[in-house]
């Protein structure tokens, strides 16, 4: 894409090639047209690199494969998106990467962890959810999913192959990688923890452990996805902590399934996961969970493919099948399923302004 000066540039040549050549209007008629073409060319350049709406963010400062039920959506007579069809884009004047140049996107391989299935097979995860859905509303392209862990996802979608992840928490680090489509605010996450060791978490008088006294305690045994965020208060507590911290990494094929098990047998005193992960795991009764201070803001989460051109075209054309009320519809059941009353209702306002903007097509920015 040309610079506004270039544009200019372009413009005013030709008009003084208009100018040197045109021999049947005196030269006072022409004397004014110059520079008025200049100025006018200058506004419309400007006109289309004016500040712009980004997508909606969450309205307050912002996950794992969460379960859901089919979406149950049958099309109504509205043509759904094409493959090669064009959405509105709109780009900030401070970005200084130029829009991508629109790729065919006719194939997306989804990668996906498999605790959504693993305990309960009748569950189906956000990734089934959302294939199913586009399915209708993106026909002609074809759906594959890859069952891969969170460090392998990230290496795919930083190498730029043509694979998209969904139900990614965003961080502004993140976006510096990949490109995102919001679809779900998430209530956030809390520490999981075995019931006979909660008198031995730091809590305050509200009953929120405080995590950065957690993780300098040496003498209980914590248990990660490696690579996954949880949030950035979460984010930020983690990588502040202590080196002597009794915290193991872990890289398991789901998205952190196998580790609340490791709890249960007694391998792990707690990990970070949300309500959402022990209801799939069948709501083990030796687990509890509790909020974490400094981390109860709701958690955006997202689609994300890679920072290419073919990862700017598949993320417009997921984000126009979604952004209409059908599809708004699917990504808020398949949250409600599985959130609490309580939760539902501490953040009904949140949700409820969230779903009115996730029903239309977001304003993306390279």
């Amino acid at each position: 894409m040309l610079s506004a000066v270039e544009n200019v540039v372009i413009f005013a040549e030709a008009a003084r090639v208009r100018h040197a050549t045109s021999r049947q209007v005196p030269a006072r008629q022409t004397r004014w047209r110059l520079p008025l073409l200049l100025a006018a060319c200058l506004c419309s350049v400007l006109a289309g690199v004016l500040p712009a709406q980004a997508q909606p963010a969450p309205p307050s400062h912002g996950s794992s494969d969460t379960g859901s039920a089919q979406t149950g959506v049958t099309p109504p007579a509205v043509q759904p998106a094409s493959a090669s069809s064009s959405a509105p884009v709109s780009v900030s004047p401070s970005a200084s990467a130029p829009i991508p140049a629109a790729v065919t996107v006719d194939r997306i391989t989804w990668l996906t962890s498999d605790n959504s299935t693993a305990s309960n097979p009748g569950v189906n995860g956000v990734t089934d959810r959302i294939v199913s859905y586009l399915t209708v509303w993106w026909p002609g392209v074809k759906h594959e999913v890859l069952i891969a862990n969170t460090k392998r996802s990230w290496q795919m979608l930083e190498d730029g192959q043509q694979v998209c992840r969904a139900n990614v928490v965003r961080t502004p680090e993140r976006e510096k990688l990949v490109y995102f489509t919001n679809t779900q605010l998430s209530p956030p996450p809390q520490l999981v923890v075995r019931r006979d060791r909660l008198s031995r978490l730091p809590r305050n008088a509200a009953g929120e452990v405080l995590l950065p006294q957690l993780l300098a305690d040496d003498s209980l045994r914590g248990a990660l996805v490696d690579g996954r965020s949880y949030g950035t208060a979460i984010d930020e507590m983690l990588a502040r902590r202590p080196a002597h911290s009794n915290v193991s990494l872990y890289s398991p094929r789901d998205f952190g399934g196998r580790l609340l098990q490791m709890i249960s047998l007694d391998r792990a005193d707690y990990s970070i996961d949300s309500d959402i992960a022990l209801l799939m795991m069948g709501e083990p009764k030796d687990l509890m969970t509790v909020p974490i201070r400094g981390a109860s803001d709701l958690v955006m989460a997202g689609i994300a493919c890679p920072r290419t051109p073919w990862g700017w075209s598949a993320i417009k054309g997921i984000d126009r099948a979604l952004g209409r009320p059908e599809g708004a519809a699917t990504l808020r059941r398949g949250l409600m399923r599985w959130i609490t009353p309580e939760t539902r209702a501490h953040y009904a306002s949140q949700l409820d302004q969230f779903y009115r903007e996730r029903a239309k097509p977001s304003r993306l920015v390279p």
